[in-house]
């Protein structure tokens, strides 16, 4: 290759990092202009992005509805505009071919492999964000939540304590290593149940800026159960999480799935129950309104169960929840693979002998105090095992995987989003339409290295069988730890019917056409009399 066409190879490759460039070298800056200009536009429109909120504006337009279509569009123009200045800047040497030998692997590799990965990413992004947020009046199919023949309400067999195992921590045999040991074969489960959000929601959707005028944003955060081997799904994780849309202040508040007598909302829910309140294991609330009396809640399938929980939810914390966020617990194993593992620190050692792996089935797993890297089954081991110690211990490990989950978020995680948009499609359904994302993503930045108060509604302080004063207690504590005033305080009523009185927050459902006397207090079972372990079906 002689010195033009040396100097011609080198005009390519310029035009492939900065069309127009190449054509400058070359002699030609009409050309140069006419490749330049289209590009510094769209570079300018970044900058300019950047320039009023960092990455969190160049974030939240990318969300905005209909956005990602017209990137997906100017990707494929981009790449082919780039190709075509090579082609321009090159067309005019005597000996083409020794220059397109070094310009065609160069072009793969500048422009073919990044703008594949860019429109993969952004198909990738696209595909989850329409299928995880509220469309519109969409109709979808429902999970199937007909239970199996002969079927009769009952504890989960698995789930209720063995009365032969010791309470609390056990010690483990020196010879355990860290990490699960398999006892037995794989099983399959980890396909994804959750449905859109379809027109018969049961309650008021959220808006394009989802929060309420008490400047505070309220997500009720649902860790569900569901797999192919489940034919419903229990709540077992149920935390209400609180952002100060002002200063991005986040508070955790954590209730225990084995909460009895939690308040019904107003309606024919309430109406039907002497006390007003629910007798069974919060967790079974879903199973309750999807099969046990789903004519007492309004909406259909998992929609309706979903919303009787955010009703509940609301009752009990005297909190306005303002969006949903469910995520089906085996979809967590796939987006930490997807993030490469995460990091995390664990305050104290987890042994449990009989884990429920969804893989295996049982497993022991003994995790030692200190950092550690976990994959995707033992991030869910640590936040699920309860042998250890209790349900309450497990809520302390699953607020303390969100926070790490949080911080192992970053930039570097844009380069993992096809493969993380794939792993969480399916397992997680929210309520938020879609255009309010730009007003999610500039909340959540703030909120992304914010101070996070934490509450658990946990014995001893808040014993797990609940009372109209215990409710009053909750409620109040709560306040205290957001700063805002606690709800009124419902008068007993004379009726001496034991049940729960529950508190006045925003409520959800249709309202009755008459109001009903308030209850009063429901009597706390004595010290030896453990209120029930029942559970929702698996």
């Amino acid at each position: 290759m002689g010195p033009s066409g040396r100097r011609v190879a080198v005009a390519g490759l310029l035009e492939l990092v900065i069309p127009g460039a190449g054509h400058l070298l070359i002699g030609r800056p009409r050309a140069a202009l006419v490749f330049f200009v289209p590009v510094a536009v769209l570079a300018l429109g970044l900058v300019a992005l950047y320039f009023q909120n960092g990455y969190t504006a160049i974030a939240a337009w990318v969300v905005t509805p209909g956005v990602l279509p017209l990137l997906a569009v100017i990707n494929i123009g981009l790449a082919i505009w780039r190709v075509l200045a090579v082609l321009d800047a090159t067309r005019r040497t005597p000996r083409p071919k020794p220059a397109f030998a070094v310009l065609m692997p160069a072009a793969f590799l500048l422009v073919l492999v990044p703008q594949v990965w860019l429109g993969s990413t952004i198909a990738a992004t696209d595909d989850f964000l329409n299928n995880t947020f509220a469309n519109g009046p969409v109709e979808t199919e429902q999970p199937d939540d007909t239970p199996p023949p002969n079927w009769t309400y009952a504890p989960d067999v698995e789930e209720t304590p063995d009365p032969s195992e010791p309470i609390g921590p056990t010690s483990p045999d020196p010879s355990h290593t860290v990490g699960p040991t398999v006892t037995s074969a794989p099983r399959t489960s980890g396909t994804g149940g959750l449905p859109g959000l379809n027109a018969a929601v049961p309650w008021t959707r959220p808006g394009t800026t989802p929060w309420g005028n008490d400047g505070r944003f309220d997500l009720l955060l649902l860790g569900s159960d569901a797999g192919p081997d489940r034919w419903s799904r229990r709540m077992d994780v149920i935390l209400l999480i609180e952002i100060d849309v002002a200063t991005g202040k986040v508070a955790m508040i954590g209730l225990p799935r084995n909460l009895v007598n939690a308040p019904f909302p107003p309606g024919p829910a309430r109406d039907a129950v002497t006390c007003g309140c629910f007798k069974d294991l919060l967790n079974a609330l879903y199973v309750e309104a999807t099969v046990v009396h789903p004519d007492r809640w309004p909406g259909t399938g998992a929609v309706s169960g979903i919303g009787a929980v955010r009703s509940v939810v609301m009752q009990l914390t005297g909190r306005p929840v303002d969006a949903v966020l469910v995520a089906d617990l085996w979809g967590v194993i796939k987006v930490v693979d997807a993030m490469g593992g995460i990091d995390i620190y664990v305050p104290a050692s987890v042994y449990d002998a009989k884990y429920p792996d969804p893989v295996y089935g049982k497993i022991e797993i003994n995790i030692t105090k200190g950092q550690h890297h976990f994959d995707g089954r033992m991030a869910l081991a640590y936040a699920r095992s309860r042998h250890q110690d209790s349900d309450y211990g497990r809520m302390a490990r699953q607020q303390t995987l969100l926070l790490a989950i949080r911080d192992d978020i970053g930039p570097d995680t844009i380069f993992n989003a096809p493969d993380l948009f794939a792993a969480a499609k399916g397992f997680a359904w929210t309520d938020l339409p879609r255009d309010s994302l730009p007003n999610m993503v500039n909340l959540f930045s703030k909120a992304a290295n914010a101070s996070v108060k934490q509450l658990r509604i946990v014995p001893p302080t808040y014993p797990a069988w609940l009372t109209s004063a215990e409710i009053t207690r909750i409620q109040k504590a709560i306040a205290a730890l957001l700063g805002v005033p606690p709800p009124p305080t419902p008068t007993p009523s004379a009726s001496p019917a034991p049940s729960v009185a529950p508190s006045t927050p925003p409520t959800t459902g249709p309202t009755p056409s008459h109001t009903p006397p308030p209850p009063s207090d429901s009597p706390a079972p004595p010290s030896d009399s453990p209120p029930p372990e029942s559970a929702a079906p698996s």
